[in-house]
């Protein structure tokens, strides 16, 4: 069966969300009140076709059922807000907010977007019992940075969260079921939901962090949709810097989001300037080099009647050859192509002159923003690839062929080879400045400090890692930064030409070819292997590596490492380096070129000033300065606008109850050792590894942590053996006297009982809980004063020989106990209690508690007025009235035991210590009882049975239905159970009827 809502359901989404908005607690009352409008009538009073004679407003009241969820009912009267860090009040005023309502929180990058979340999650814990919270990043290194936030901040309990970046776990039901925090992709969470593996009631907060990204079909929103089918009572908290370039994109967040309030910062807002730190943005404009200018002249000679056909047809903006626009050109190709009215002859010679005017905007572009030689590395392959499919007749554009084969573009390619050839060439004016301001920083600044250059093609970063390193100053060590894609190849003339060629139809050919493939491919891997080997002679070897290969993640994080170390102090990346990167020794920012999208300028910008001042170096050329300068324009703009209220919010439920009013708690919250030790790693795969060693349960050991139990010695403190160790309470230094107690009516009348003996006596102990009873037993104090003999009677034997019942036992170790004596024992006693020949005092301590009561239940089970003589205690073991104890013994029990100290059976003992500890066995009569004690313990049914059977039997006779109870006496009663049914065996019943009639009635089986 397919999951609710998943891939395999038969239903769509309009099926699905009416079947599932029945069980979601959100409810919807919608008014429609119709209005008069005036209409226009013609002369006979008729309204006029076409026109509505009213309008209606449609009015959509919200509300919310209570919350499924179960809810800490201890914890809703307050809030944690915690204070170990800097309590900022926007932050304050943003979690308070976030609480109650779905917020997307827009402030500035550094300003502790992550703090906020890990607040919002940790109340949302304790508020909750079994409620899911799950953050979702876009990057495993944002994954980290908030597991390092809420497990370093908030001390949630590590057994209690889980990461899930691996989409072939096989146990992810099993850590749903089992978690409550989770950190995570939002791709895992989409899978996980359509495939049934989490349940979307279960979720109460959610927290999304790059909220911007929460358009059209990215897994954001499909995961907020999916859920909304099924409940309405969660939290959302989305994190961005920048909530969209405009105000339609910034609708569009909200609306897939559930939005109901934005809280939105900007560097001037009066409640976070006092905060940031001091970014200075300076703007460099760089004029172009005359070779540069050359060049474009020239390109604009070759295209320009292209240009000319492509204004005449309509489809391009009359324009200067140099202010060719690729990205119009594209827009033009792709409407043409999807206009059916157009014939397909018109419409593909349309495309590809748009097609052209393409390939030479990109390589304006190429020339004005980053320099010759990218420019040269684009137009050459193209060139090359034009001509060769041209010449071989697999193309038959002339409008390219006019463009390619224009006598001025050879001009132009002998005039860039020439240049180029020069090492110490430098492209673009940019490049001239990076290396100043490399300078300048680095002399004059500190020795930690690190600087990153963002450009937006991989050629360009290879370039300035280049050029820098051509510098030779000892303080700057660059290295380049990007993605895991390979980096695309140029044409492969030799392929195309062979693969394109006649292949021959006789077998001769045919091997023929294959053996110049394979050597072809031969001589290929030895040029890639020694490219391979030059590269790594060059200093800037890792770099072109990275550059031709990509850069997998074990790589990206090596760099990362490396330059926060200080091994490399100057990275040049792509836009892979915009988001997660945070890194507070990052002094200098150089942004090579700049977009028309702030949320790119912005997120450059904010990898500075994030501990300390930071600066901004901006390089313009060409129209750049006009591109950033329109965009944070309308960016500030659309802040205003966005703080006028003029977006349209969606109601969210507060999930907890109305009544609740939450009080902020200001506390300080306890950082345990693991989680510390999760604030000071700078690896966010160690930080990933420790997140999953604790979902996993592993015992995870710390590096340093064990360095430094290794290091620091341990205190030793030299004490007298067979003393007391620790803390010693006041209660084991003070003599307590026990205080007269109420004595317990007991079960029965026990003392009358014979002491008979019916098996064999153990010879020895077994057990600890044998010897727990033996220690309470030596405390056991006699009832009443024993009158101590005029002389000391002399030393008795006992073996097994003169008694069958006395237990032969070995000398044991004594009992430890804590009461002192007055005066020691005498040094024959002494000896005695040592002696390996059973004593007196032996005896005592092998006779339990249990044989004690059995022996003499006049002594311990009864009151002191009705116990008997204190002589006959244990008479028949010694053959006199003596008892067990020696004189001394006597005395010294005489003088510190009360009659208060013995022991008496509740009303329902439990005798299952004793029975298995006892090594004396009770007599029949109390064997009995104890018996009937286990069955009634254990619920056993035939003794239940029994017992019922008998008191019916005496209600009868008592109330005159039965006359002679000897018609109802019957033998033992013997009962077996087959397939949970009781079967009587025998009986002897004369009156059956008369008996079923009682039980029937009067039985409480």
């Amino acid at each position: 069966m397919a999951p609710f809502g998943g891939e395999d359901s038969d239903l769509d989404d309009h099926e699905l969300d009416s079947l599932s908005r029945q069980g979601v607690n959100r409810v919807v009352k919608e008014t429609v009140t119709k209005k008069n409008v005036p209409v226009q009538r013609d002369l006979l009073g008729q309204i006029l076709p076409g026109q509505n004679s009213y309008y209606e407003e449609i009015k959509r009241d919200v509300t919310f059922r209570p919350t499924h969820h179960v809810l800490n009912k201890n914890n809703l009267s307050h809030y944690v807000y915690p204070t170990n860090y800097e309590v900022r009040d926007y932050q304050y005023d943003i979690v308070n907010k976030a609480l109650f309502q779905n917020v997307l929180c827009a402030i500035p990058t550094g300003m502790g977007k992550t703090f906020i979340a890990s607040t919002v999650m940790l109340n949302f814990f304790l508020w909750t019992i079994r409620g899911k919270i799950i953050f979702m990043a876009p990057t495993r290194p944002l994954v980290a940075q908030q597991i390092k936030a809420c497990l370093g901040m908030t001390g949630i309990p590590h057994d209690q969260t889980a990461i899930l970046l691996d989409k072939t776990r096989k146990n992810r039901e099993e850590i749903w079921d089992t978690k409550r925090v989770f950190f995570t992709t939002p791709q895992v969470v989409e899978n996980d939901l359509k495939r049934g593996a989490l349940n979307p009631k279960d979720i109460v907060c959610l927290v999304i962090d790059e909220a911007h990204r929460a358009t059209g079909s990215y897994a954001y929103t499909n995961v907020v949709k999916f859920i909304d089918r099924f409940s309405t009572s969660y939290r959302i908290l989305a994190l961005t810097a920048t909530p969209g370039t405009d105000l339609e994109s910034v609708q569009e967040v909200i609306k897939n989001l559930d939005i109901s309030k934005i809280e939105i910062r900007t560097e001037e807002s009066m409640d976070i300037v006092k905060y940031m730190k001091r970014r200075i943005q300076e703007k460099i404009h760089v004029d172009p080099l005359l070779e540069m200018l050359e060049i474009v002249e020239q390109l604009g000679i070759a295209v320009l009647p292209v240009l000319r056909q492509a204004v005449e047809l309509g489809i391009y903006e009359n324009c200067d050859p140099a202010q060719i626009n690729a990205f119009k050109a594209m827009q033009q190709s792709q409407k043409i192509v999807a206009n059916p009215n157009i014939p397909e002859g018109i419409k593909w010679r349309n495309f590809f002159i748009l097609q052209l005017l393409n390939h030479v905007g990109q390589m304006l572009k190429r020339i004005n923003i980053y320099g010759i030689r990218t420019f040269y590395n684009y137009f050459s392959d193209k060139s090359l690839e034009f001509t060769t499919k041209y010449g071989m007749g697999k193309s038959t554009n002339k409008v390219a062929a006019e463009f390619y084969y224009h006598p001025i573009l050879k001009n132009v390619t002998t005039q860039c080879e020439k240049m180029l050839a020069d090492p110490k060439f430098l492209g673009h004016g940019k490049l001239r400045h990076v290396r100043d301001e490399l300078i300048d920083f680095f002399a004059r600044g500190k020795s930690d400090s690190r600087v990153i250059i963002f450009t937006e093609l991989r050629e360009s970063a290879l370039e300035i890692v280049r050029c820098v390193d051509a510098m030779d100053y000892r303080h700057v060590t660059p290295h380049i930064f990007i993605g895991q894609a390979k980096g695309k190849e140029g044409f492969d003339e030799v392929s195309f030409t062979r693969n394109n060629k006649a292949k021959g139809r006789k077998k001769v050919d045919r091997l023929k070819r294959q053996e110049e493939d394979q050597q072809i491919e031969e001589e290929k891997k030895k040029r890639k292997k020694q490219e391979a080997l030059q590269r790594e002679s060059r200093r800037t070897g890792s770099s072109e590596e990275a550059q031709a290969n990509g850069m997998t993640q074990k790589q990206q994080k090596e760099v990362i490492q490396k330059f926060k170390d200080g091994e490399y102090n100057v990275l040049v990346c792509t836009s892979i380096g915009e988001e997660g990167l945070d890194i507070g020794e990052v002094d200098l920012i150089i942004c090579y070129d700049t977009t028309s999208s702030p949320i790119k300028n912005i997120q450059r910008m904010g990898r500075t000033g994030r501990k300390r001042d930071g600066r901004v170096i901006l390089l313009f050329s060409s129209n750049e300065s006009y591109k950033f300068d329109q965009a944070m324009k309308d960016y500030a703009s659309l802040q205003k606008v966005i703080t006028q209220d003029v977006l349209e919010y969606q109601k969210s439920d507060r999930i907890i109850p109305t009544e609740a009013k939450p009080q902020c708690r200001k506390q300080f919250l306890t950082i345990s050792e693991e989680d510390q030790e999760v604030n000071d790693m700078d690896d966010s795969e160690e930080v990933i590894r420790f997140a999953t060693d604790c979902m996993l349960g592993k015992q995870r050991k710390s590096k340093n942590r064990a360095k430094a139990v290794q290091s620091k010695k341990q205190k030793r403190f030299f004490m007298p053996d067979e003393v007391e160790t620790g803390i010693i309470t006041a209660d084991k230094l003070v003599r307590k006297v026990k205080k007269p107690k109420k004595e317990l009516p007991l079960l029965d009348n026990l003392e009358n009982d014979s002491f008979e003996l019916s098996s064999p006596i153990k010879s020895e102990f077994e057990g600890s809980q044998a010897m727990t009873t033996v220690a309470a037993d030596a405390q056991l104090k006699p009832t009443d004063p024993l009158p101590l003999p005029d002389s000391p009677p002399s030393k008795r034997e006992i073996s097994p020989s003169q008694d069958a019942r006395v237990p032969s036992l070995s000398p044991r170790r004594p009992a430890r106990s804590n009461l002192k004596l007055e005066s020691p024992p005498p040094v024959k006693v002494k000896a005695e209690l040592f002696s390996p020949e059973p004593t007196t005092s032996d005896l005592v301590d092998a006779v339990s508690l249990g044989q004690k009561i059995d022996s003499n239940e006049n002594c311990h089970s009864s009151p002191p007025s009705n116990r008997g003589g204190q002589d006959k205690i244990f008479s028949d073991f010694s053959k006199n009235n003596g008892g067990l104890l020696t004189p001394q013994e006597r005395e010294y029990f005489q003088k510190y035991y009360s009659v208060n100290d013995t022991v008496a059976i509740d009303t329902l003992p439990d005798f299952s210590g004793h029975t298995k500890t006892a090594h004396i066995p009770h007599s029949t009569r109390n064997q009995g009882f104890l018996n009937l004690f286990q069955d009634m313990k254990k619920n056993e049914k035939t003794r239940i049975i029994e017992m019922n059977r008998t008191r019916c039997i005496a209600r009868g006779i008592q109330n005159g239905v039965l006359n002679e109870a000897k018609e109802l006496r019957y033998s033992n009663l013997h009962t077996v159970l087959q397939d949970n049914k009781i079967k009587p065996l025998s009986r002897e019943n004369t009156q059956l009827e008369e008996l079923d009639e009682i039980l029937g009635s009067d039985s409480d089986f």
